[in-house]
């Protein structure tokens, strides 16, 4: 049987309202290890995982077991899926699974940090990163992450939904070289290693027919799968940029660290969609409890497990499993039907098949340190407890973490080593720390999704043992009645702060892992979402202000002494009065540069949409200026296609294009639909469907605000200072603040 797993297509417009309401569900929220220890573990502490993982498939109370052949693979998931499948399918018609409501999931790992020290020889000169340029602020010094930005001080890469631009910077000049199509394929988040970039990308391929042979096997026709690509390119010739490799797989990208010269990338695959039977009442409910048994019974591995392509610059495709069945582990308890991957990409070669190990759970956030990487999963839950208020409020109290620790020293694979639990939900990737041997974690008890007037935030501290991660030591008691919204360790020292009325600023003392102890704690209105080390003893804090009550005022800067862990100390505050900044929850949007701290700000009420220089001494923050994209003169925006409908106001524009043409327009943003969802757009903006040509791409174009152009990524070359937002990267003289080009893209 090859059944497929059916996802709701996001809609155009839903994608476009999740990006604008991402920063305010933030806002309305608010409102309301190095070394590598076996043998002998610390004493001291709670510890919450025993026993070692033995890869034969014996049960233990900790770590994953590894599955030792195919058939015991599917026996497995046939037999757990027997167990929850009913008349409306598994978990009435829903696979269920750990509930990603983590702050993490509302706001992709808002915290950064070091930056990595990277070296690029050129034919007069030798660039390094940290000197000459900046690079992506990132949480660990050396461990790069994916952006939508990258430069490597000669040249700056954007990637835009199906676009890669490429401006070369050399010579004082900017110029826009080349713009590649990326035809089928979604991205916002970049690698660039020498010259390749390495994109990591949604794929999209439905009413395609240049992309549906080679993705046949992946996706039936008339059916839709989430699918992630990684899609190596040339950047050899800047003006002729080239797709070299797509590995394809199926499901979607949780996240990627590159650690040793490799990319560690993180997919998430729910199993295929199953024919199952809806009975049309409470009569037929047995008939069909039987009939979706036997569904369950007929399945094969395909059902369940990712599959993957790998189309090679050759023109050879390949493609089949994606994992070996030896290769794929399972946690001792029951952790969904999801399969998690970890994909090694080494970054010196060409994009070939490459080397996976997988667990059957759900992972929601995603650390590396330079010898683990962790990722974090919730427990199963059953769908129905969330529809049950009594069994909710107990699984609220009793949630918990589970960790799953992966060895990354090898360049070319990756394999799991052990796992343990913590009490409570994670806020993001920062909760987590690996340092001298050991992993700190800060959570919450409870859920996620609401203050619970019991929760406490608590820093646990874990070591291996035998294959499992055990709690050495643990200190809580923290915001009581709160819960944790901006972590960041520094050496051993943990910084933490929670929030609900106000804003208790706390230091950790974890000089002694199996004791670690809260020694100061700070009371200020308002909150940091951001943390970011400024020098020796300060701490820079990025959030929003707040009334005595909680309700949130606007941005607001702080800058903390921490000298004396038993007394910190506020020692000055940036607070303009309004607006909201980016990096209060993407650390990407953060830059620190020579004691300026540069972020985007944007206050709708005053119209202000740019970004702000602050610069940071010893003991003051001092605005140095803002920047802005505003043109100098409203320029009337000119359609690039044939216009089919336009409507003035909210409405946006259709066009119909040649598949490859430029679809941008000043003002406004431009989303390619699917083919055989152009109709439904035709009707509901008022167009004839029979009018649509069949062999030409319909392009929606919303209006964007005009002249504005939100500031999104700030980076520095040499004594200047870019900055990027929608289809357009912008220089400003670093001292005085002067704009100097501007590079439209498209």
């Amino acid at each position: 049987m090859a059944a497929h797993y059916g996802v709701t297509h996001p809609h155009p417009a839903g994608r476009l309202l999740g990006a604008v309401l991402a920063p305010l569900m933030m806002v309305l929220l608010a409102g309301a290890c190095a070394q590598d220890p076996e043998g002998p573990g610390l004493s001291g502490g709670r510890t919450t995982t025993t026993g070692a993982v033995d890869v034969s498939g014996t049960e233990l109370t900790a770590g994953l077991v590894a599955f030792t052949a195919c058939d015991e693979l599917l026996v497995h998931l046939q037999a757990e899926a027997d167990e929850r499948v009913g008349p409306y399918g598994l978990n009435g018609g829903r696979y269920g699974g750990p509930v990603m409501l983590e702050a993490a999931a509302l706001a992709e790992d808002s915290m950064g940090g070091g930056t990595p020290m990277f070296s690029l020889r050129t034919a007069d000169q030798t660039l390094v990163e940290g000197q000459d340029y900046s690079g992506t602020n990132v949480q660990e010094l050396g461990i790069d992450e994916p952006d939508l930005i990258k430069t490597d001080g000669r040249r700056i890469l954007v990637i835009e939904d199906d676009r890669l631009h490429h401006v070369s910077v050399a010579g004082g000049t900017a110029t826009l070289t080349d713009s590649l199509r990326i035809k089928g394929h979604w991205s916002r988040q970049m690698l660039l290693s020498g010259d390749r970039a390495l994109l990591i990308a949604d794929t999209h391929i439905e009413g395609d027919p240049e992309l549906r042979p080679a993705f046949s096997s992946l996706v039936p026709e008339g059916g839709w799968r989430s699918l992630t690509s990684l899609i190596e390119v040339d950047l050899s010739d800047p003006t002729d940029l080239k797709i070299a490799n797509v590995l394809t797989v199926e499901g979607y990208h949780v996240s990627t660290r590159v650690v040793g010269g490799a990319a560690r990338v993180v997919v998430s695959t729910p199993p295929d969609e199953l024919p199952f039977v809806y009975p049309q009442n409470s009569n037929g409910e047995e008939r069909a409890r039987r009939f979706n048994r036997e569904v369950v019974a007929e399945t094969t591995l395909s059902d369940w497990m990712p599959d993957f392509v790998l189309e090679s610059a050759d023109g050879t495709v390949v493609d089949g499993p994606l994992h070996e069945c030896t290769n794929v582990s399972r946690p001792t308890t029951f952790a969904g039907f999801s399969t998690l991957s970890v994909i090694t990409v080494p970054l010196v070669e060409p994009l070939s098949r490459p080397a996976t190990t997988a667990v059957l759970a759900e992972g929601s956030t995603v650390y590396a340190g330079n010898q683990h990487l962790y990722v974090a999963t919730n427990a199963w839950v059953d769908p129905d407890v969330l529809a049950d208020d009594q069994q909710r409020s107990w699984w609220d109290r009793n949630w918990d973490t589970a960790i799953h620790q992966f060895d990354v020293t090898g360049p070319t694979q990756t394999a799991y080593t052990g796992s343990g639990e913590v009490p409570g939900h994670l806020l993001n990737q920062f909760s987590m720390s690996e340092h001298d041997g050991h992993l700190r974690v800060a959570s919450t008890t409870g859920g996620p999704w609401r203050f619970d007037e019991d929760a406490e935030s608590m820093v646990s501290v874990l070591a291996r043992r035998d294959g499992a991660l055990e709690v050495v030591g643990q200190v809580g008691d923290m915001g009581r009645g709160e819960r944790i919204f901006a972590v960041r360790y520094v050496g051993d020292v943990a910084y933490v702060v929670t929030f609900r009325q106000t804003d208790p600023f706390y230091t950790v003392d974890l000089s002694d892992p199996t004791d670690p102890q809260v020694r100061g704690e700070l009371k200020i209105t308002g909150y940091s979402g951001y943390l970011h080390p400024v020098g020796p003893d300060r701490i820079l804090g990025i959030g929003q202000e707040a009334t005595d009550e909680g309700r949130t005022t606007g941005t607001k800067v702080t800058l903390f002494d921490v000298s004396d862990l038993d007394a910190p100390v506020d020692l000055a505050t940036w607070s303009p009065g309004g607006g909201h900044s980016g990096a209060e929850w993407d650390h990407h949007a953060f830059l620190w540069w020579d004691g300026r701290a540069v972020l985007p700000f944007e206050d709708w009420r005053n119209d202000e949409h740019g970004a702000v220089v602050l610069r940071v001494s010893d003991s003051g923050i001092t605005e140095e200026g803002r920047i802005d994209h505003r043109d100098a003169e409203m320029v009337e925006p000119v359609p690039p296609c044939p216009v089919v409908s336009t409507v003035d106001g909210d409405v946006p524009v259709v066009m119909v294009c040649d598949p490859g043409a430029p679809t941008s327009m000043r003002g406004h943003w431009c989303e390619p639909l699917p083919r055989e969802e152009s109709k439904w757009w035709a009707e509901e903006f008022g167009v004839d469907p029979e009018t649509l040509p069949a062999d030409r791409d319909v392009v929606v174009c919303w209006p964007d605000g005009g002249n504005v152009r939100p500031i999104q990524r700030t980076l520095v070359i040499g004594d200047m200072l870019w900055s990027y937002s929608w289809q357009r990267v912008q220089e400003n003289a670093l001292d005085g603040l002067e704009r100097r080009q501007v590079v439209t893209l498209g």
